[in-house]
């Protein structure tokens, strides 16, 4: 039975990042800094739920005070970065460090005064309110009084 995997160019693009910054370490030595530069990108749920939209980030690691989150309209941007505790290298590590960023762009204006962001066991909760204005709004329908033809103009 075959099985379906998707792909993200932006994993396959990391990875070349990753692979030349390691070329670049090699060749002129890692004259920069002592930590990786490697990017990653935390895991994410998005859902909506009801006139909410609710995103979970996989965070594990990264203290509340070095994750920033920006909305713009429809974008939501949460951006942060993990750093190692001991400057002494380990010997062998599968804990990536480094910056992150994470943009996602909702189908719906988003009431950012109301956006509550909580974070638990390296779980980032975001609940984020529709806007007023992106609210869906029912519209009764009238019927006419009898005899009375409505005509287009």
């Amino acid at each position: 039975m075959l099985g379906m995997t998707r792909w993200t160019p932006w994993t396959e693009l990391a990875g070349v990042h990753r692979d030349l910054d390691s070329l670049f370490n090699r060749v002129f030595g890692d004259t920069v800094r002592s930590q990786s530069v490697d990017a990653f990108t935390p895991a994410a749920d998005l859902r909506r739920d009801g006139d909410t939209w609710k995103v979970s980030l996989a965070l594990p690691g990264i203290p509340p005070d070095k994750v920033d989150i920006d909305i713009v309209g429809r974008t939501l941007r949460v951006r942060g970065e993990r750093t190692a505790e001991e400057k002494i290298e380990p010997v062998m590590s599968e804990i990536t460090y480094g910056r992150f960023e994470r943009e996602f762009t909702l189908p719906e204006e988003i009431d950012a005064q109301h956006v509550q962001a909580t974070y638990r066991h390296g779980m980032l909760e975001l609940v984020l309110p529709l806007a007023e204005g992106a609210k869906p709004h029912r519209i009764a329908v009238k019927a006419a009084p009898e005899g009375k033809q409505l005509h287009a103009a």
